[in-house]
């Protein structure tokens, strides 16, 4: 399970991101607030594409992603107008539990720091920080014995996740 919630720290960054670049959109001077973001997918691969809506002072659709396979890359946020990158996350609260008779799994991370930087386009100069948080959801796989493989090179069963994120903070668009 720990390859999983690694990619989903880089995806509660992501999720910071489409918010303040929707922002960059929808404005024709400098603008600044509280921006909230939420990010779902249903991917298992190890770097899905998240589709994200920001809403508050701002409100927009796209799409993140993880700019490498490596677990401290930072997200590529996409939006009409142009991207950006969340990145330099830190560590959160993470939890698990898994059910031992249905083998069904909850990770959570909670408070996951990111910082907005390298806008091109509409978002040139963009700039923000905020905190977020992580649940994904899914069901392990059975062992022989019944038991549930919670091996770290264990894959969820295809189908059977969600990954949610949940960010907000401050965040202006030139």
């Amino acid at each position: 399970m720990r390859r999983i919630p690694g990619r989903c720290v880089a995806a509660l960054a992501a999720v910071a991101g489409a918010g303040v670049l929707a922002a960059a959109c929808g404005s024709s001077g400098p603008s600044s607030g509280t921006q909230t973001f939420d990010l779902t997918t249903h991917s298992i691969s190890g770097s899905p594409v998240y589709h994200a809506v920001a809403s508050g002072v701002f409100s927009a659709t796209g799409t993140m992603q993880a700019a490498s396979s490596a677990s401290n890359a930072p997200l590529v946020a996409r939006f009409p107008g142009g991207t950006f990158q969340v990145g330099n996350l830190t560590t959160g609260k993470e939890s698990a539990n898994v059910n031992p008779k249905t083998c069904a799994a909850v990770f959570n991370v909670t408070g996951v720091g990111y910082k907005l930087s390298h806008g091109t386009g509409s978002y040139k100069g963009i700039t923000g920080h905020g905190n977020a948080t992580l649940k994904f959801t899914g069901t392990l796989p059975k062992l022989t014995n019944g038991g549930c493989n919670q091996s770290s090179t264990a894959l969820p069963v295809p189908g059977s996740t969600t990954t949610t994120v949940h960010a907000s903070g401050p965040a202006t668009v030139p």
